[in-house]
């Protein structure tokens, strides 16, 4: 089967880019890997999204995947390995299980969390480590834990966890967090989070024969570059995010950071490759309302060169 357009995840982004798409009455396919919605179901509460005071974020995801379903989509839960387009100007799609063509590509796969590469970190991953708060934070009720990380992810991280275990330490390496001054006002005045700046984590470390488990972490002060160590049952890395683009390297459209490059249409420089969401350059605002409108730009803008290309 030959589809007007493929869209290579299902977040925000991907779902708003598939909302317009049949709208306009493209064939469309989703191939999504994980769960829809991408990052909103790593978030506790969403609250600047309009038409919401206040929503759960996995309760939004859910939310906008009701919505494409209404129109009766091609979906398929699986993961883009390799993006070429071929002779015939057609983008192949590869996945572990078959190869799909399209006329038109719209990525939005977003990225994927970093690592601290700190030693004991692969040792210690699900064992106490976890990249997920929402996910996984109800295992740690009434426990202390430690996350990382100085931006939107990791002060909603632990705002979300403040709720659920006895203590959060915040560890930043610098003073200043990367958020609104409300996010950082309601960081600074919860008595169930103490802030450790200035600070990086050395080391992980825990119980290994009997029953792995995290128990302590080795911190180096930045400015006094003393070492001490902070005993916590769990670890909660935010420290950034790496896009999602290794299945596309061959076509050259990605920066030195591989972000995908793209104008203000969410067009690449090759022919009938579009971009949306967290994956294209990183020097801008990232947020659930810009990741949908991206969804709905690159989306319109398949339809216009379709148009332009069934015309020839």
């Amino acid at each position: 089967m030959l589809y007007d357009l493929i869209i290579i995840g299902a977040g925000p982004a991907g779902l708003a880019a598939a909302i317009y798409a049949k709208r306009a009455l493209l064939k469309t396919l989703i191939l999504e890997k994980d769960l829809a919605g991408g990052k909103l179901n790593k978030t506790a509460e969403v609250e600047n999204y309009p038409g919401f005071t206040k929503i759960n974020g996995p309760r939004l995801a859910e939310e906008m995947n009701k919505h494409v379903h209404s129109y009766d989509i091609d979906w398929k839960n699986e993961e883009a390995i390799k993006l070429t387009k071929n002779d015939q100007g057609l983008f192949e799609t590869k996945t572990k299980v078959a190869t799909y063509s399209s006329k038109t590509i719209i990525i939005a796969s977003g990225t994927v969390e970093n690592k601290l590469k700190a030693r004991g970190e692969e040792e210690f991953t699900n064992f106490g480590i976890s990249y997920c708060a929402i996910c996984d934070g109800f295992l740690f009720r009434n426990k202390t834990v430690a996350v990382i990380g100085g931006g939107y992810s990791a002060c909603e991280a632990a705002l979300y966890l403040s709720n659920i275990v006895k203590k959060v330490y915040l560890i930043h390496r610098r003073e200043e967090f990367r958020v609104d001054q409300e996010i950082e006002q309601q960081i600074r005045k919860n008595p169930q989070i103490k802030l450790i700046l200035n600070t990086i984590i050395n080391e992980i470390g825990g119980e290994t024969e009997k029953k792995k488990k995290l128990t302590y972490l080795t911190l180096k002060n930045l400015k006094e570059y003393q070492e001490k160590k902070l005993e916590v049952d769990a670890l909660f890395p935010c420290i950034g995010l790496l896009p999602y683009t290794g299945f596309l390297h061959d076509l050259n459209v990605c920066d030195e950071k591989n972000y995908i490059l793209v104008n203000e249409k969410c067009a690449t420089k090759v022919p009938g490759l579009f971009a949306a969401g967290d994956v294209i350059q990183p020097e801008r605002i990232r947020q659930v309302v810009t990741a949908t409108s991206d969804g709905a730009i690159a989306s319109q803008a398949v339809i216009e060169y379709l148009r332009k290309v069934n015309k020839k």
